[in-house]
């Protein structure tokens, strides 16, 4: 009966007590005598009851790196054994790999060419990038539209300004690319000045803000709504920026969202449909470094038949028998494959129903959804 008690206690211990003992002093250190941790003390630093770090001599104004972060000594520094510490992680971007970047700018269907015609102030091709990150993407753009600007005479406004409010005099195809962080920013701009020389740099414009607000400051300063080509928004809510890119969209312009999950392309399709949005998607491609290929999902919004002749209730899954487009079409569905997720509209009764489409492979890194814009006073499906 004692030993039983004995490991019940001692499991308590180390799956409850012991995970929240993040500090412990090291064997022979003078805070193990004096319960207070002084500079110069080394330190156990444990994370979810792991060891993850024994500290060199602490001192002011030093850190020391784990797996979780890095952690200042001064933080260290006054504590008692088994205290809490934060460490500050960095805030580390989610890489655009090459293929997936090729793929984006292939569906842009780029076709840039020299202009021959006399200067004008605006340049003919202008693509919003909204998350500049490393600057991978915005290097792959700018290569896709360098040859429009090849031959020409450009003034580059304040290059290593992230903040230059002036496009670059003379393009033909500009890239403006916008990132909340500067240093962000400023990373950037020298991944794209370091590559070949900075033969790319004139063709991209960098700004540091929150890409709705300068959306807004374009258009009071252009005096005009539509002045985008193309848009890429390759954000964490990049949901919340559909509409204010939409809107300064030209007819026939694309937008593309970059997102890790699909759930987040299922928000912006919403968005779409709730705020009926002149944008008609075109394709969802799934890429991954663990696929051959990537593959073309089917994303869109079904209604059972049933509910189009009667009202009933909410139906748990709808089948391939029981679904037809909504964009009028009264085909079935076909495929293989149950469906992946749903979401249910109470007031419209339309699900929407996500899935992989079987046969088709495209390659890398998340989700790619490509709409493009239809001409205002069509209904948006």
């Amino acid at each position: 009966m004692v030993t039983l008690r004995h490991r019940i206690l001692q499991t308590i211990y180390q799956t409850i007590v012991k995970p929240w003992i993040p500090i412990k002093p090291a064997a022979g250190s003078p805070s193990a005598r004096g319960r207070i941790i002084q500079e110069g003390d080394r330190v156990v630093l444990r994370h979810n009851g792991q060891t993850i770090a024994l500290t060199p001599a602490l001192h002011s104004q030093s850190k020391t790196g784990t797996r979780v972060g890095k952690i200042a000594h001064d933080a260290i520094i006054g504590k008692e054994p088994r205290d809490i510490v934060f460490s500050s992680k960095d805030n580390r971007l989610r890489v655009i790999y090459p293929s997936d970047a090729n793929l984006i700018v292939n569906l842009l269907d780029l076709h840039p060419h020299e202009w021959r015609g006399p200067p004008t102030d605006e340049p003919e091709t202008e693509i919003l990038e909204a998350g500049t990150g490393h600057g991978a993407l915005t290097l792959h753009l700018a290569r896709a539209v360098h040859a429009a600007n090849a031959g020409r005479h450009i003034s580059i406004v304040d290059a290593g300004n992230p903040q230059r409010k002036h496009a670059n005099l003379g393009c033909r195809a500009l890239i403006h690319t916008v990132d909340e962080s500067r240093k962000h920013s400023e990373h950037a701009i020298k991944i794209v000045g370091d590559f070949r020389q900075g033969l790319y740099l004139r063709d991209v414009q960098f700004h540091v803000g929150s890409v709705s607000e300068w959306i807004d400051q374009q258009i009071n300063a252009r005096g005009k709504e539509t002045f985008l080509s193309h848009a890429v928004l390759d954000l964490p809510s990049s949901h919340s920026h559909v509409e204010k890119a939409t809107s300064a969209l030209h007819v026939d312009g694309k937008l593309v969202l970059f997102n890790p999950s699909i759930t987040q392309i299922n928000q912006a399709m919403e968005l779409v449909k709730t705020r009926r949005l002149p944008l008609q998607l075109e394709r969802v491609v799934e890429v991954g470094p663990a696929m051959t290929g990537g593959r073309i999902w089917d994303v869109r919004f079904v209604k059972p038949r049933v509910l189009s002749k009667e009202p009933r209730p909410r139906p748990t899954t709808p089948t391939d028998e029981d679904v037809h487009r909504v964009a009028g079409s009264e085909e079935a569905v076909t495929g293989s494959g149950a469906v992946a997720e749903g979401i249910w509209d109470a007031d419209e009764g339309y699900q929407m129903v996500c899935r992989p489409k079987v046969g088709d492979r495209v390659s890398g890194g998340g989700f790619v959804a490509l709409w493009s814009k239809k001409k205002i006073g069509r209904d948006a499906e």
